[in-house]
C-alpha cells in the first residue's frame, strides 16, 4: 500500500517514502498558549491527527509524533515587534504569563480529549528548552550567518541563504525581490527584509516575566528558534513531516527552514511539508472585528459536541478552504447522529485478523492514502452501513477505533448513561443557568445536585457528573 501527498516543498502529489522505515517521524507547530482554542486550532489538531493515524494504523509504521506548546515570547506582528502576547494576556486574566500558559495548556488537551484525539507522543514546552535554543543561536553564529545589532538583539542574514523561501510558490525569488519594506519587518535597521530575530535583547530598564541569562545578555528567544530547537532534539537533523496550516509558509516555515539547514548543513532538512488550509465562515476569513467569527465555546453553548467540530473537519479536503456555516455545522451533527442510530444497536467487533482482506477496507484505505482524502472516506461509511454484514461490521469497528473515533458504536453518547434523569436534568438547568450568568441560580443547581449525593464537573463541552 503506498501514501500519495501533497508535498509544499516540491508543490507536487508525491509517494510518502520514510527516511526510516522502523520509525516515521513528524512534528506539528503549536500555537502560542495565551488564550481560549479556536476553529483554526482544532482543525490543526484534526489533521496532525489524521496523519499520524493514517501513518500509523493504516500503512502501519512506528510513529514518532512531536508537537511543541509554545509558551514563551510571541510578538503580535511577524516582524518581530509590537507586544508579547503572553505578557499582554496574562495582565489581562490578572495572571503572570506562566499561570496563563498552564492554564491554556490544559484547556487545549481538554480539547483533545473531547475530540477523542490521543496526544502527540512528545509534547514539548519550549521555556523547558532554552539550553537547546540557545546552543542552536551559537551554532548559527559560528557558521557565519548571524549579526548583532546591539540594542536589540541577533539576526538571521537571509542574504546568505541561495534558496531562502523556497517553500513559497515557484517564482519566490522574483517575489522576495519585490517586497517593499514593511511587508516582513518594521525596522529599517535590518540589513534585509526578510531577515528574523534568533533571540531579542530584554529591555535594560524593565524585567520581563520570562527572560533568560545567555552568553551575551538577558534574552528571550524568537518565535521561529524554539520549533527547529525541539524538532532537532527529539526528531534528528533530518526528519520525514512538518505539518501545520498554511500561514506559516511564507515567514515561520521558510525560517525555520534557513535557521535548521544553515545550522546542521543538512538538505532537506524535512523532505514533505503538508499544509492545511484556513476556516472561514459563510466564505469570508473568520474575523472577530467584522462580527463573522463562531468561537467552539459558542458551539458548545448551542448543545454541539466537539465531535460534531470533528465530524465537519474530516468532511472537507484538509487542503480546501473548510467554510463554516450554521447549516453545515447542523448538517454534520445529523450526519454523524444518523450513523450512531445505526451502528450503535451493534458492538464494536475487536478481532481485525480478516480486516485486510476484505474490499471494504481497501476502499477506505484507497481514500485515506489519496492524500487524506476524509470526505470519500464519509461516502464509503454510508455507503457500506447500508447493507451491513460481519464482514463490514468488522471493517468499520476497526476504522472507528483508529481512525474515525466519532463513538459510532455507543450506545449513549454521554458518560452519565447511568445517572438519573433527574439529576441529569438539574445539570442541564444548571448549564442554562450558567450560559445566562445566572450564577446564583446555578449554585443552588449545584448544591441541590450535591445532597443527592453526584458531583459535577465543568467541562468545556458540557458537564460530567459522578456518584459520590
Amino acid at each position: 500500500m503506498k501514501l500519495f501527498v501533497y508535498n509544499t516543498l516540491s508543490r507536487e502529489k508525491e509517494e510518502f517514502k520514510p527516511i526510516d522505515e522502523s520509525n516515521v517521524r513528524m512534528y506539528s507547530c503549536w500555537p502560542t498558549v495565551y488564550s481560549m482554542p479556536h476553529l483554526w486550532n482544532m482543525r490543526s489538531m484534526f489533521t496532525a491527527w489524521l496523519i499520524r493515524d493514517v501513518l500509523k494504523y493504516i500503512l502501519k509504521y512506528h510513529v514518532t509524533a512531536v508537537s511543541n506548546f509554545t509558551d514563551v515570547w510571541h510578538m503580535v506582528w511577524d516582524s518581530d515587534s509590537g507586544e508579547d502576547k503572553m505578557e499582554k494576556w496574562a495582565k489581562k486574566e490578572w495572571l503572570n504569563a506562566r499561570e496563563l500558559a498552564e492554564k491554556y495548556e490544559k484547556i487545549f488537551i481538554e480539547y483533545f480529549d473531547g475530540m477523542r484525539i490521543p496526544l502527540f507522543d512528545i509534547m514539548p514546552k519550549a521555556t523547558e528548552h532554552i539550553k537547546e535554543q540557545i546552543e542552536m543561536v551559537q551554532q548559527l553564529v559560528d557558521n557565519w550567518f548571524t549579526y548583532t545589532i546591539e540594542w536589540d538583539g541577533i539576526y538571521m542574514d537571509t542574504s546568505l541563504i541561495d534558496d531562502y523561501g523556497k517553500l513559497l510558490w515557484k517564482n519566490y525569488k522574483d517575489h522576495l525581490k519585490g517586497l517593499n519594506a514593511g511587508e516582513r519587518v518594521d525596522f529599517w535597521w535590518k540589513r534585509n527584509t526578510t531577515d528574523f530575530a534568533l533571540w531579542k535583547f530584554s529591555p535594560t530598564d524593565q524585567k520581563r516575566q520570562m527572560e533568560w541569562d545567555s552568553p551575551w545578555w538577558i534574552w528571550f528567544p524568537g518565535w521561529h528558534i524554539e520549533c527547529s530547537a525541539m524538532s532537532r532534539k527529539y526528531l534528528g537533523k533530518h526528519f520525514d513531516i512538518h505539518h501545520w496550516w498554511m500561514d506559516l509558509i511564507p515567514v515561520h516555515h521558510s525560517n525555520e527552514i534557513a535557521q535548521s539547514e544553515c545550522c546542521d548543513w543538512e538538505k532537506p532538512w524535512v523532505n514533505y511539508w503538508i499544509h492545511h488550509q484556513f476556516v472561514n465562515m459563510y466564505g469570508k476569513k473568520m474575523s472577530k472585528s467584522d462580527g463573522n467569527y463562531v468561537s467552539p465555546e459558542e458551539l458548545l453553548e448551542k448543545w454541539y459536541t466537539l465531535l460534531d467540530i470533528k465530524y465537519r473537519f474530516f468532511s472537507t479536503h484538509y487542503r480546501n478552504f473548510l467554510d463554516f456555516t450554521w447549516e453545515n455545522i447542523n448538517a454534520a451533527k445529523s450526519a454523524r447522529a444518523g450513523l450512531r442510530k445505526i451502528l450503535s444497536q451493534y458492538e464494536l467487533k475487536y478481532n481485525y485478523e480478516n480486516v485486510e482482506k476484505s474490499e471494504l477496507y481497501k476502499e477506505f484505505c484507497d481514500a485515506l492514502c489519496d492524500d487524506f482524502n476524509t470526505s470519500k472516506v464519509l461516502s464509503i461509511l454510508f455507503k457500506a452501513v447500508k447493507e451491513l454484514d460481519d464482514e463490514k461490521l468488522e471493517v468499520i469497528s476497526y476504522l472507528e477505533e483508529n481512525i474515525l473515533r466519532f463513538w459510532l458504536f455507543e450506545k449513549d453518547e454521554e458518560s452519565s448513561a447511568e445517572i438519573p434523569a433527574d439529576i441529569t436534568e438539574l445539570a442541564n438547568q444548571r448549564l442554562q443557568a450558567k450560559q445566562e450568568k445566572n450564577y446564583a441560580l446555578a449554585d443552588e443547581l449545584r448544591a441541590r445536585i450535591q445532597t443527592e449525593w453526584y458531583s459535577i464537573k465543568d467541562i468545556p463541552w458540557g458537564f460530567e457528573i459522578e456518584k459520590i
